[in-house]
């Protein structure tokens, strides 16, 4: 018989493939890292032979959810500012906290936020670190939290101004671009090669850089092939920003600037004109919807429908817990399904499959990693998590992907 690390036998097994096959009485192989076999139990266990074997019956495994937007830092911030919007709760949360961060605040956030993604069927988290204002180094809090946990992280480094802040908020550094680009080197270095831990570049908002900033964003990243991700358009007043400044709207800004992509993830994408759906429809950008802090801050209703039949992929994110007040993605799950079938009083707009496919197998393409995660296949990491439906509020059970949509 073949050794192997791990057999999950008879169970369902929800694949989240080309094909959204549903395996009954299946099991699933794990050597290493990864998947090496999936089949009917009998033939597996008759083959392979783990020293941990998990009986899966009555439950369903899916792939992990891929949370492609938050903030972890923010988790020590939960319940400030509520009932505000964008800028009065960045106001009276984040900005007058910034200051006071040490890394160890950082990872202590970090852990917990990580603990509360894994809970709710997280596998792999982009966090978008954009607190650089107290100290240097504050970033490996956040690495340290995922090496902790053993989630599979991607720190999104930030870059933000900090300069305009009020004078009781006011920060002991006020980063530069060189400042940043030399962290990026560092992290970079000593990332690479990393099993779990990778790295992308993430400007804050528009107004944290200028148009030379954002062309020098999209070289550096070329040349070490970096994603890009940014709060984009989450509020109306981005577009008011570029416009009274630059004379356009922040997509054609940052078209001319050559940054948007098929590597480049927007986050939020709430208020988009015509002008800036045909810039992302012929960029093919990438989508982290956010639907429960959008929600929170009253920010409105991304036009997920629009952008998805555009052909565009769309994640989804928990963004942070100081806008959302909680890392569970089962919720952002449940309203992403909700929110826009209310919005459009069309129940048939998005339905349980497609938000699950934003969790799995569509949000591995929007941070880039579709090779490797967002569905059970051989050869694919072993990123999963096994569902136990047998409570009262989820029995019965029609089916699993309703059932992990609306029920649990």
């Amino acid at each position: 018989m073949e050794n192997a690390t791990l057999i999950v036998k008879d169970t369902t097994l929800v694949t989240m493939d080309r094909d959204i096959r549903i395996l009954e009485d299946h099991a699933l192989v794990v050597q290493g890292s990864r998947i090496a076999a999936i089949g009917p139990s009998a033939g597996i266990l008759a083959t392979y032979h783990s020293p941990l074997v998990l009986d899966g019956r009555d439950r369903f495994v899916f792939p992990g959810f891929i949370n492609t937007h938050t903030h972890l830092f923010q988790n020590a911030l939960k319940g400030l500012g509520r009932d505000k919007t964008l800028l009065d709760w960045l106001d009276s949360s984040v900005r007058r906290a910034l200051h006071t961060i040490r890394q160890e605040d950082v990872y202590t956030a970090a852990v917990a936020g990580c603990i509360e993604n894994i809970r709710s069927g997280v596998t792999t988290v982009l966090d978008y670190m954009y607190a650089h204002a107290s100290e240097a180094g504050l970033d490996d809090g956040v690495v340290r939290a995922f090496e902790r946990t053993g989630i599979r992280g991607i720190l999104g480094r930030a870059h933000t101004k900090t300069d305009g802040f009020p004078e009781e908020a006011r920060c002991p550094i006020n980063e530069t671009e060189d400042m940043f680009y030399a962290d990026v080197d560092r992290l970079r270095a000593e990332l690479n090669g990393h099993d779990t831990v990778s790295l992308a570049i993430a400007p804050g908002i528009i107004w944290d850089m200028e148009p030379d900033g954002y062309r020098r964003m999209r070289r550096y990243a070329d040349r070490h092939g970096l994603r890009i991700t940014m709060h984009l358009d989450e509020t109306p007043d981005d577009d008011a920003f570029t416009r009274a400044r630059y004379g356009v709207n922040t997509a054609e800004l940052l078209d001319q600037a050559g940054v948007l992509g098929e590597d480049f993830i927007g986050a939020h994408l709430v208020h988009l004109d015509a002008s800036t759906l045909e810039i992302f429809g012929r960029r093919k950008i990438k989508c982290s919807h956010n639907p429960v802090s959008n929600l929170i801050l009253a920010s409105g209703v991304a036009p997920v429908p629009t952008l998805k039949r555009m052909g565009l992929d769309v994640g989804l994110g928990t963004d942070g817990a100081a806008s959302n007040d909680s890392q569970n993605m089962l919720e952002v799950i449940k309203l992403a399904a909700l929110v826009h079938k209310g919005f459009h009083r069309d129940p048939t707009i998005i339905n349980a499959l497609d938000v699950v496919k934003m969790a799995t197998s569509e949000g591995a393409r929007v941070v880039g990693r579709e090779n490797e995660i967002g569905s059970l296949e051989v050869g694919k990491l072993a990123d999963f998590f096994l569902f136990d439906p047998r409570n009262v509020t989820c029995v019965p059970v029609a089916d699993p992907i309703t059932c992990l949509v609306y029920s649990s």
